[in-house]
């Protein structure tokens, strides 16, 4: 089956949310959102809204649909947010155990590390290498100015120049006992649990950075469950809520946790209308996420 259905102006795409039940009373401003957000990214709020598809609920308007838009563009900043804690704590543990252990530039020698078969140490080097080649940080430039017989830079400088990616792909190619060690040291989970959930977060951060739905996505990178924590007996992973119990248990400290919940309490309570179930929200949501 071929694709043939035409390109739409911006006042047929306004036309066409009318001819499916759509309220607008301002039709230039509806074009004038339609000018600035694609009405195929636009579409995917549209689902609350349809009970019959391409049909409106009777009543639904435009600022209905702009809400949950807005509500979702909000979420995406608060998930980074939090994310990023975790981002920049993982990077200094990481980088302060490889380097107390190994020395400063052992990250550049395989011996230390045991790749999988999916990435070698040589494969992953290359693409640091890269990175960090392309990087215009002024550290990293008057390094090689001062140390002009250095080819590359200590752990603790080339971690904050590499992707969360390759952090994590690092972090995964380390020896067991070593991932353990950072895990249960710093994080109190197993290294099986950190290493499924570095990766999830990278792909959470990857949605975040390219704008794309939060609310009512269905991940496909899911984290593993800690089975002996009860917090996550009724959780589904295929949902959002369970990145927000990830956060709780890897944002180290109370404080910081209690701030970035708060935040998140707020925005639920400013969009009261947006409803929590498709993003995996369990009945006893509150008592999971804000009980010591």
């Amino acid at each position: 089956m071929r694709y043939n259905k035409p390109p739409l102006t911006f006042p047929q795409q306004v036309q066409l949310l009318v001819d499916r039940g759509l309220t607008i009373p301002d039709i230039k401003l509806a074009q004038h959102v339609l000018e600035h957000i694609n009405y195929y990214r636009l579409s995917a709020y549209f689902i609350p809204f349809q009970t019959v598809k391409d049909i409106f609920d009777d009543g639904t308007t435009l600022e209905d649909i702009l809400h949950l838009y807005e509500f979702d563009r909000r979420l995406r900043s608060l998930l980074i947010e939090g994310l990023a804690r975790i981002e920049v704590s993982s990077k200094t543990q990481i980088a302060q155990f490889l380097a107390m252990n190994y020395g400063a530039f052992c990250y550049r020698e395989s011996k230390y590390f045991s790749f999988t078969r999916h990435i070698t140490h040589v494969q992953w080097f290359s693409k640091v290498q890269e990175t960090i080649k392309h990087s215009h940080e002024t550290f990293k430039r008057h390094f090689f100015v001062k140390y002009d017989e250095e080819t590359d830079l200590p752990i603790w400088m080339a971690i904050e120049l590499i992707s969360f990616g390759q952090v994590s792909q690092l972090y995964n190619g380390m020896k067991k006992q070593d991932k353990q060690d950072i895990a249960r040291g710093y994080f109190k989970i197993d290294q099986r649990l950190m290493s499924s959930w570095l990766h999830t977060i990278v792909y959470i951060r990857n949605l975040c950075a390219h704008h794309s739905r939060i609310w009512n996505r269905e991940l496909a990178v899911r984290p593993l469950m800690n089975n002996k924590d009860s917090d996550w007996k009724e959780i589904n992973r295929s949902h959002i809520f369970g990145i927000f119990l990830l956060i709780k248990k890897m944002m180290h400290f109370q404080d910081k946790w209690d701030e970035w919940s708060g935040k998140l309490l707020s925005l639920l309570g400013e969009f009261p209308e947006v409803h929590v179930e498709p993003m995996g929200f369990p009945e006893k949501w509150r008592e999971i996420l804000f009980e010591k």
